[in-house]
């Protein structure tokens, strides 16, 4: 391993650490406040090095540097005896509502270190999309092709609308293939500097496999771009919220078949991270931090989903005691957490060996 893959790891380990250590600081916090006892708040996972005993809690740093955890009091997911469950000042002693604070608590703290980071890498000017979207590949007998359309060329409108990213025009090309099959759509071109006369190409609803509808392969020019603070807070949370959309559109996009437009997204695990860590850190701090934002974000809609092991799991389990007004089996809950968490390793490994995979041209 050469000196800057060291790096890259350190760099990666330390990444995925503070995230995790600001999520589980936000259950910590709340926890506090709302009276609940805190066993331990620790960095990395056993086996332990060296903690210090304060106020009750042990502050810990352990031998896998790989995120943290917080023990809270009566909040044993994974065990079937619950210890202090029922005691003063444990989890379960405390109304379900205090108790969706906390587990909450780390997903908002993830959303509020992305916005901070993510106005920061704007204020600083991060590298990013300039808005530019230029052609990179025009496959041979294309509509492209056939259009002439080269590569280097800008793509500034579709059907009279704007074109800011690859990511609207395929959209926007892909439906219109759909929906009007053997219909034409009008882009405007600039090349070395000059608009082109508007151009025509009929995009193809069933495209060869990896070309798309036009058969170009796009690109989105990136550079240091720097905002004013106000600017800033709001691109923050426009680019959060994109995120959150694209979160949102993932579980479809993954039922989708590969050969669908748009279909069967690539999954990345903690490999493709460290290699996306790696390439990001080269562009500088800015942008580094903005991936970090964009990073912390993903975490929290993770979380959230309502599946056992995670927050939203454990979420779930506490508001169906809150309506219902009677708790269901610790034991119960404890094996579904349980099953959960192992279902959670068990796609970790096979994200994994995909990222394995097309690390080595699999």
């Amino acid at each position: 391993m050469s000196l800057n893959d060291l790096r890259t790891v350190v760099l990666f380990l330390v990444t995925l650490t503070v995230i995790i250590a600001v999520h589980e600081f936000g259950h910590y916090l709340t926890a506090r406040l709302l009276g609940m006892k805190v066993l331990e708040f620790a960095f990395g996972f056993p086996p332990r090095l060296w903690a210090i005993r304060h106020a009750g809690i042990d502050y810990s740093i352990n031998a896998i540097p790989f995120g943290g955890f917080v023990r809270i009091l009566g909040q044993e997911d994974f065990s079937i005896q619950q210890p202090g469950a029922g005691e003063a000042g444990s989890f379960t002693s405390k109304p379900w509502w205090a108790q969706a604070i906390v587990l909450v608590a780390g997903v908002t703290m993830n959303m509020v270190l992305a916005i901070v980071l993510l106005t920061i890498a704007l204020v600083s000017g991060a590298t990013g999309p300039t808005g530019d979207v230029r052609v990179q590949k025009v496959a041979a007998g294309s509509p492209a092709e056939t259009a002439g359309i080269q590569v280097g060329d800008f793509v500034r409108a579709v059907d009279g609308r704007s074109v800011t990213s690859s990511a609207d025009l395929v959209k926007y090309v892909t439906r219109h293939a759909t929906q009007q099959p053997d219909t034409e759509v009008t882009l405007e071109l600039e090349r070395n500097g000059h608009p082109l006369a508007p151009i025509k190409a009929v995009p193809r609803a069933e495209p060869p496999q990896g070309e798309g509808p036009l058969g170009i392969a796009l690109e989105e020019v990136q550079g240091p771009i720097s905002v004013p603070l106000p600017d800033a807070i709001q691109q923050a949370f426009a680019l959060t919220g994109q995120v959150l959309a694209q979160a949102a559109e993932l579980p479809a996009q993954l039922l989708a078949p590969r050969s669908a437009p748009g279909g069967g997204p690539a999954v990345g695990g903690p490999i493709a991270i460290l290699q996306i860590t790696g390439q990001v850190a080269q562009y500088g701090v800015a942008t580094f931090l903005k991936l970090v934002g964009v990073l912390s974000v993903n975490l929290a809609v993770l979380n959230i989903i309502p599946f056992p092991g995670l927050d939203g799991g454990r979420l779930f389990f506490v508001l169906v005691a809150g309506i219902f007004r009677r708790r269901l089996s610790p034991q119960l809950e404890a094996a579904v957490h349980a099953v959960g968490f192992v279902l959670l390793l068990a796609l970790l490994v096979v994200v994994s060996i995909a990222d394995i995979r097309r690390v080595v041209g699999g």
